[in-house]
């Protein structure tokens, strides 16, 4: 049966009152309320109806859920993914170690932590955990990782993972908007390409000052409006006579994250940003820095995929690489508490 360690008890906290919890068999309670969280699968889940201020936010929480988790569900035993998770413990120290060298070579967000020194012996929130390779990365790096994820198949991806390799970390079910952590006991936390899925990214990016200690560090990515990447379904949608704001977010999000629909599960949110957005979303921060970047031409709806299949794509993004602050797909956020 699953279980918690005593270091992992005294870093969790009771999601709705932010308070201490103890262990009472196969539940962890909080001290403050009395709320029981208990094991999904092999990680300990914080999704609690208490947290959401109506039945409406409680469904909307559980799509969500329903969609990324069966999604999740498939992708992780697909050709892509599966390997990984079914080799041998050296075999995923060899995958991390060259994987760390690839985002070097990249000159990733990623290899810029591990190399700063910013996750040896440090405690690290890896929010939207996924296939639990950034977390593997982290852990892999000297990193005591706490994979986060809202659904219990990806947090159980990324603590298989650490585990298997014998490093500190361990997975979590929560959601960004109500995080089980205590306050002031973060010392860094990275989220690649997930907070603009949340139906309230405010609230998730208070949670993260909450819970990162002074002068703890955020890596963070958010996609943005101004790229080729998602102007294009935003023009599609307008043709298609979706003129509000809301309109648009909704066409947008039906239609983007497609390798997770499962049966008719369509992206219930994904939301886009300006810098100037960004920069007001994360205004309690110091520090802040936003990188515009990630243009390829395969974006280009059917001319990219073009241009790979004459073998182009390569040497035009080389060529094109000018463009990456214009009409890149993500910003990439680091800043200071």
């Amino acid at each position: 049966m699953p279980h918690d360690t005593a270091s992992q008890i005294a870093s969790l906290a009771c999601p709705v009152c932010k308070t201490s919890l103890r262990e009472t068999g196969a539940a962890l309670v909080c001290t403050t309320c009395g709320g029981e969280y208990r094991f999904q699968g092999h990680v300990r889940s914080f999704i609690t109806r208490r947290m959401y201020g109506s039945a409406a936010e409680h469904e909307a929480a559980l799509k969500i859920i329903e969609f990324w988790g069966s999604g999740w569900a498939a992708r992780l035993s697909d050709a892509e993914h599966a390997p990984l998770r079914s080799t041998s413990a050296d075999a995923i120290r060899l995958y991390a170690e060259q994987s760390v060298v690839a985002h070097r070579t990249n000159q990733s967000t990623l290899a810029r932590i591990v190399d700063g020194g910013e996750v040896r012996g440090k405690t690290v929130l890896n929010i939207g955990s996924g296939a639990g390779t950034e977390a593997l990365l982290l852990a892999h790096s000297g990193a005591d990782c706490i994979a986060m994820d809202i659904t219990h198949e990806a947090a159980e991806a990324a603590q298989a993972l650490i585990q298997k390799i014998d490093a500190k970390g361990f997975g979590i079910q929560a959601d960004a908007r109500f995080i089980p952590i205590q306050s002031g006991s973060i010392d860094a936390v990275y989220s690649s390409g997930v907070l603009h899925h949340s139906p309230n990214i405010e609230q998730s990016i208070r949670e993260i000052h909450r819970v990162l200690r002074p002068d703890g560090r955020i890596y963070i990515m958010l996609y943005a409006t101004w790229s080729i990447l998602f102007m294009q379904p935003r023009l599609f949608g307008f043709m298609q006579g979706r003129f509000s704001r809301r309109d648009q977010e909704d066409f947008v999000s039906a239609n983007t994250e497609r390798a997770w629909e499962t049966a008719n599960r369509r992206n219930p949110l994904t939301m886009t940003f300006t810098t100037r957005e960004v920069q007001a979303l994360f205004s309690e921060f110091r520090d802040v820095t936003v990188d515009k970047r990630v243009f390829s031409v395969r974006q280009i709806k059917y001319v990219g995929r073009g241009l790979a299949a004459l073998g182009l794509v390569n040497a035009l993004d080389r060529g094109l690489k000018f463009l990456n602050p214009v009409v890149g797909a993500c910003l990439f956020i680091e800043g200071r508490k």
